[in-house]
């Protein structure tokens, strides 16, 4: 198996977790108290001793893929634009994915933080950190889904469904910026109103 089809093979598994990540989000619509309660439910399936280490392990080698895979594609020349799409947003997902995770692991097992609803949400509190992150969410999870767009559409033409393969990008793509304008608005209060935890505003340093 190549580095490319095991960087495929390899995404459909974390697929399923980004899957149950915007689910949690989407809950956020309903308040905070449904956010954090999505989240607990569904933390069942992936936060357990058997699920969590293979996950990790998976989030770790597409990040080494990933990064291989574009470093690769930029010595040899990006020709064309829809590859130019892809390594491009490849590329803002990586960097994306190796802060979020990077935060992640220093906030839960660094700090024990538990990361909920609330954690996100202090960093979207004040400024000067609402002016990075608010970009930092939106083009993140918007790059995610062009990237998934650019594979799912490699995928249709391989078997033979040309026509409709540029239909399925744009839908996800759609999808993706949605989803990324509903969790920016969601973050900055835009939905209802968020009273950080005492904890959480002296973490975000924005007391």
């Amino acid at each position: 198996m190549n580095v490319r089809k095991f960087h495929r093979l390899n995404a459909l598994f974390l697929t399923a977790f980004i899957v149950l990540h915007m689910v949690t989000h989407l809950s956020g619509l309903w308040g905070i108290e449904a956010y954090n309660a999505t989240q607990k439910i569904l933390r069942l399936l992936y936060r357990n001793p058997v699920v969590e280490p293979l996950l990790l392990a998976s989030a770790v080698a597409q990040i080494v893929l990933g990064a291989g895979l574009l470093t690769k594609a930029i010595r040899r020349g990006i020709r064309g634009v829809w590859a130019r799409i892809q390594v491009v947003s490849g590329g803002i997902f990586l960097l994306f994915f190796v802060q979020h995770l990077t935060a992640l692991v220093l906030v839960r097992w660094v700090d024990g933080m538990n990361t909920n609803f609330y954690w996100p949400a202090s960093v979207m509190r004040d400024a000067p950190l609402v002016w990075y992150f608010t970009p930092y969410y939106f083009l993140g999870v918007s790059a995610l889904f062009v990237h998934i767009g650019c594979a799912t559409r490699q995928q249709m033409i391989r078997v033979g469904h040309r026509r409709s393969a540029g239909h399925v990008f744009w839908a996800i793509t759609a999808v993706g910026i949605i989803l990324a304008v509903q969790i920016d608005s969601m973050l900055l209060g835009v939905f209802f109103d968020i009273q950080l935890p005492d904890a959480w505003i002296r973490y975000s340093g924005t007391d």
